[in-house]
């Protein structure tokens, strides 16, 4: 891989700061009930992954102890039919999460 740091020194490009993280996107699986030949995924009804009970669980404990995080973006291919979406969306909502499902 070649050095990219040493490009950028000499450029007129503006520095990049980073900002407060206050959104979450999480992945729930690949999963559709439809195969789109847009879908940068890949999503369709044959595929099987998609994220399980503990990884939901340490997503609810990522945003009970980090109140910065006030959007919780749900994606995937339909993220709604990962069986723990309803758990997920209804411990975000509990505390005040703005949440979003986007389909990709």
């Amino acid at each position: 891989m070649h050095p990219t740091l040493p490009l950028l020194v000499h450029t007129e490009f503006p520095a990049l700061r980073r900002g407060v993280i206050d959104t979450l996107q999480v992945n729930l699986g690949y999963r559709c009930n439809q195969s789109c030949l847009h879908c940068h995924v890949n999503a369709g009804p044959n595929r099987t992954e998609e994220m399980s009970a503990d990884t939901v669980d340490l997503v609810v404990q990522a945003l009970a102890a980090n109140p910065s995080l006030r959007t919780l973006d749900l994606t995937g291919g339909a993220p709604e039919l990962n069986p723990h979406f309803r758990r997920l969306v209804v411990a975000a909502r509990a505390r005040a999460s703005r949440s979003s499902t986007a389909a990709t």
